[in-house]
């Protein structure tokens, strides 16, 4: 079973610390309207996360592999920080942890589109030589790459239930997309971390100045429009894809981390 990891040292607001928050708006003489403190917590960015950590070095030449999935997210059991490692994939699944104690320590989100952010942190290489010519050190004429989909569960209900951890099938692009989440750099040996933060308010458009940034930055422009972030439902799954292409790419993951936030 996958349990929580112990705290990084930083605050980390649960839902029982946010519905708590909420509770206070409502002592006021006059207590503010829903649609207000909803807006106040979002301006605060106090919401709720989940935290995927996965630690297991993998080399993944020329093909397409699953590097890690997050737990289901915004449903009981799965808030705060889990270490993923191959002993946890390899057990026998996560079992969910029960039904939700009392109305004011836990709240699935009623809203129809509740998550916000997504941080992917992502320590790799490719294989440190070869690419074409001008293109070292560079993300141009890079054929290694990671992606990330959406595992959308059956059913939100499973709070008893257990969840395996098994691959489906998913758009497999031939070469980096515009939706590509981030390129390595061509030719080098020393292992990059990479940040790539995802918005719900994000809305860039192509050809844009900042479509072209994050092309530079050895991002798809069109991961930035925001549509991964609204799109997600209660029970979903984030899935980490680690891809390569042509005979001696090579995409050599270190450790990656996935970090979603949800509106209580």
């Amino acid at each position: 079973m996958i349990a929580a990891s112990t705290s990084s040292g930083s605050y980390q607001p649960t839902t029982a610390d946010i519905l708590i928050v909420k509770k206070y708006f409502k002592l006021f003489s006059i207590p503010l309207p829903d649609e207000l403190i909803d807006d106040i917590i979002d301006a605060a960015s106090y919401w709720a996360l989940h935290i995927s950590d996965m630690l297991l070095p993998m080399p993944n030449g020329n093909s397409d592999m699953m590097y890690m999935r997050t737990l289901p997210l915004a449903v009981y059991g799965t808030e705060g920080d889990f270490l993923l490692d191959k002993e946890n994939l390899q057990g026998e699944g996560f079992v969910l942890g029960g039904l939700p104690p009392a109305e004011l320590e836990w709240a699935a989100p009623t809203r129809a589109k509740p998550f916000r952010k997504i941080e992917f942190q992502l320590w790799s290489h490719d294989q440190g030589w070869g690419g074409e010519h001008g293109c070292q050190g560079t993300y141009n004429g890079a054929y290694s790459w990671f992606d990330a989909s959406v595992e959308r569960l059956d059913s939100t209900s499973c709070i008893t239930g257990s969840f395996e951890f098994t691959q489906k099938d998913v758009k497999r692009p031939f070469i980096p997309s515009p939706s590509t989440l981030q390129k390595n750099i061509v030719a080098e040996r020393q292992t990059t971390h990479h940040i790539v933060t995802w918005t719900d308010l994000d809305n860039i458009k192509e050809g844009s100045p900042e479509a072209i940034e994050a092309e530079n930055r050895g991002q798809g422009w069109k991961s930035y429009d925001g549509s991964f972030v609204r799109d997600l439902q209660v029970g979903d799954c984030i899935t980490l894809w680690m891809r390569a292409r042509f005979p001696g790419w090579s995409n050599d993951a270190v450790k990656a981390k996935i970090t979603v936030f949800w509106a209580v």
